[in-house]
């Protein structure tokens, strides 16, 4: 697709719609008021509600070139606009923006207007681009802290930290002085892409998740692949071997290829086989190069082991995290002391398997990320047996009988709170004792009541967490705070 900035200069006095004025939104608005463009925001809050968030914008010179439209995303929303740019928590298939795509209205994502600005501001950058259903936020910050450990220029932006058109920003304005922009990606944010083309990209996982947006997985997992749709073979792409979905997308990626050209340079992690690129043996992470790889990151891999007991953070998720990061940082053109430093000393991110408290023999767990069944499935196959689960909140049309088998060797009873608990309970009630509890603190209780020495209480919910909490980070502080106070 040809590009919709060719020059900078473009963008000066260039109409453009921004639809929703969240975090992202109200980023790209920051990035094209400096650079002179003249906006419509729209969002479905109320526009007194908006102009509360825009404040910020009051910095910029040219403030008053935009309006406001609030209230939902009706068609003259759009009806002047050059280009639309589309935040991530508005859905393509939104009626105005189908009719705007439909009209020939460029439509693009935050990801694919700050890519473009930031091949004009510096091209010299390049960008890792980390997605999957689960572990993007803990890998992400594994490869930027390998990357910096490294002593190289790193940012870390996208769906963690800020978003990519901040960083951007600060490019242009020449406060921030990078060689790599580390990127956290969802599925949505990869919606809205047409040239991005990051130079090390990887997808670690492709779960059943967000079945609230898409109509079936097929959508999902091509939102993801999208990843690598513009990549070359100067390019290196890290896919998960044991992830049926991920290997999935190799028959697509080969077939966009015939079409395109050279695939990326391709590396596996596995922790169940020998691959081209990382594999669990004998409780270590081992690494194949392949030959065709430059020498000085032949040579980096070729002799590097990394035994598991040395890493700060736990669960078998963790060591697939760990596998994917070093590929990237190995890429990068990373040293493999580096790796070996960071992965001693990384404690793992909030409400990821964090460890709490032991009270009486009994330890207590912080999985409050855990918005999805196959999160649930890898943070109980952390621990041996006797795990009291705490689970529910809002169903994102989870499969929870998928975790039947690991329910019966692991868990001892569930704690059920939220939306979703009478369908948590249909599914695996049979197998172990469950109890209905009404707020976290009762959940807590429940679990501390029923509790022995040597048990483990896990939050791990399996859901999102909007019916009772403004957002996970929120969930597990408040889970935190409780088990803190017992």
């Amino acid at each position: 697709m040809q590009k919709i900035i060719n020059e900078l200069s473009e963008l000066e006095n260039k109409k453009v719609a921004i639809i929703g004025a969240g975090k992202s939104g109200l980023a790209v608005a920051k990035l094209l008021l400096s650079l002179g463009a003249t906006l419509t925001i729209n969002d479905k809050k109320s526009e007194e509600e908006i102009l509360k968030d825009i404040e910020q914008l009051k910095e910029f010179e040219c403030f008053e070139r935009f309006k406001i439209i609030g209230g939902g995303h009706p068609p003259e929303a759009f009806e002047d606009a050059e280009v639309v740019v589309v935040s991530p928590g508005v859905p393509l298939s939104t009626p105005s923006i189908v009719s705007a795509i439909y009209k020939g209205i460029p439509v693009i994502g935050e990801i694919e207007l700050s890519w473009q600005i930031l091949n004009l501001v510096n091209p010299e950058v390049k960008t890792v681009g980390i997605t999957g259903s689960n572990g993007k936020s803990t890998t992400s910050t594994l490869v930027y802290e390998f990357l910096r450990k490294d002593g190289k220029r790193v940012c870390l932006a996208g769906n963690i930290g800020y978003p990519m058109a901040d960083a951007v920003l600060k490019i242009l304005n020449k406060q921030l002085d990078i060689e790599y922009l580390v990127l956290e990606l969802s599925s949505f944010q990869l919606e809205g892409i047409k040239n991005f083309k990051p130079e090390l990209a990887t997808i670690l996982n492709i779960t059943r998740d967000h079945m609230d947006r898409y109509c079936q997985m097929k959508e999902y997992i091509e939102a993801k692949a999208k990843i690598f749709q513009n990549q070359t073979g100067d390019d290196y792409l890290v896919l998960n071997m044991d992830d049926k979905n991920t290997v999935a997308v190799i028959e697509y990626l080969r077939n966009v290829y015939l079409k395109k050209g050279k695939l990326p340079q391709i590396f596996y992690f596995s922790r169940f086989q020998r691959v081209y690129g990382a594999y669990l043996k004998d409780n270590e992470v081992r690494f194949n190069p392949r030959e065709e790889i430059p020498q000085s990151i032949f040579s980096e891999m070729e002799n590097t082991v990394l035994p598991v007991s040395t890493f700060k953070i736990k669960g078998v998720h963790n060591i697939e995290n760990i596998m994917a990061a070093a590929l990237l940082a190995f890429c990068a053109g990373c040293r493999a002391e580096s790796i070996k430093e960071v992965v001693k000393e990384f404690p793992g991110l909030p409400h990821r398997m964090e460890f709490v408290r032991e009270i009486n023999g009994v330890v207590y767990v912080n999985d409050s990320k855990g918005t999805n069944v196959d999160a649930v499935a890898k943070s109980l196959e952390s621990f041996p047996d006797n795990v009291i689960l705490i689970a529910g909140g809002r169903d994102k049309d989870g499969d929870f009988s998928q975790l039947r088998e690991i329910v019966k060797k692991k868990v001892k009873a569930l704690v059920l709170i939220g939306e979703a608990k009478q369908k948590i309970a249909d599914a695996l009630g049979d197998l172990v004792p469950y109890y209905f509890e009404n707020d976290m603190k009762s959940a807590v209780l429940k679990a501390k009541e029923i509790a022995s020495e040597g048990d483990v209480v896990l939050l791990s919910p399996g859901c999102a967490s909007f019916d009772m909490f403004r957002n996970f980070e929120h969930r597990g502080e408040v889970f935190k705070d409780i088990v803190n106070s017992l």
